[in-house]
């Protein structure tokens, strides 16, 4: 399910932002900075590199988007607000959002390592099945 992609209070909500925005909403799998960047400047001309770079950081913080570290590059993911995990294909680049959680129990942290844990993160890469 796609999130509601909406700027903080008191961002104003320019018409190039709303053409972030957009492409976001309408983007299936991984997505550079570059490649969100050029097709904003088909949409809206004077796009400027920096003003995709803080929408992009507003997006990533207000937990929208979600950075995948794998692969070394600066990628990122449209997220649905409930709590998940990605299974991201090295070979298509395609992204899926699964419920399944591998992370130990909170209970189990506090018990075994004196640990109490706030929040975890966890993208599993390898290949799809049309991949496979």
């Amino acid at each position: 399910m796609a999130p509601d992609l909406t700027l903080p209070p008191g961002v104003r909500l320019t018409s190039q932002r709303r053409a972030l925005l957009r492409l976001v909403a309408e983007w299936r799998g991984s997505f550079t900075v570059a490649e969100l960047h050029e097709r904003g400047r088909r949409a809206e001309p004077g796009l400027g590199l920096a003003t995709t770079y803080r929408t992009v950081e507003l997006l990533r913080a207000s937990g929208t988007i979600h950075p995948l570290l794998g692969e070394g590059a600066h990628v990122y993911v449209r997220c649905g607000p409930d709590h998940h995990h990605h299974l991201v294909c090295t070979s298509c680049g395609g992204v899926e959002e699964t419920a399944l959680c591998a992370a130990p129990p909170p209970e189990e942290l506090r018990r075994v390592h004196d640990f109490r844990p706030t929040s975890h993160e966890l993208d599993i890469y390898g290949t799809c099945g049309r991949c496979a």
